[in-house]
């Protein structure tokens, strides 16, 4: 039986919760990034190291298991419903240990670097496409108030924008 660490991730301040034994808390810390990072180190025994699946919990779930420990992630929409009154750091890492005893809630795998960067490059490009849209459509809307005729293809649109552009007032 592994010993248990639930960590609310932030920015800069992680709240962290030690259990023993299920339902229990032995220990409370809140730790910056470095104090984390070499907490993360001291741990002699293997622990299995709960966290929610959120920004840098990949990063961090990498960090622990290179150095032997196991590590969950859990979707936040499942840790969730286990908060008690109002959310706070302390509160999320009670929620974390509760939910992490829970059969039925499937862990998040942590993904690698590369599977990390490769969903990072598809979220910027699905962005840009959805900006280049926007201002695509504004410009239609711009020429439209000028009394000119954008062409409805993108292609073309982007071909004849330059002309349009340049176009003696009507």
């Amino acid at each position: 039986m592994y010993k248990q660490i639930a960590v609310d991730l932030a920015k800069s301040v992680y709240q962290v919760a030690e259990s023993v034994r299920a339902g229990q808390v032995s220990q409370r810390k809140r730790l910056n990034r470095e104090a984390f990072r070499r907490y993360i180190q001291e741990q002699a025994e293997p622990v299995e190291w709960l966290m929610e699946a959120c920004g840098t919990a990949h990063y961090w779930g990498r960090f622990a298991q290179a150095l032997g420990h196991k590590v969950t992630l859990l979707h936040a929409r499942y840790v969730r419903p286990y908060r008690r009154r109002n959310k706070t750091d302390r509160n999320d890492c009670d929620a974390i240990l509760e939910a992490a005893r829970c059969s039925g809630i499937h862990p998040v795998p942590v993904k690698t670097h590369e599977q990390q960067q490769l969903q990072q490059l598809h979220g910027l490009r699905e962005t840009w496409k959805k900006s280049r849209t926007q201002r695509i459509n504004l410009l239609r809307g711009i020429f439209r108030e000028m009394g000119l005729e954008a062409p409805a293809a993108t292609a073309a649109f982007l071909r004849s924008a330059h002309e349009l552009v340049e176009q003696p007032e009507v």
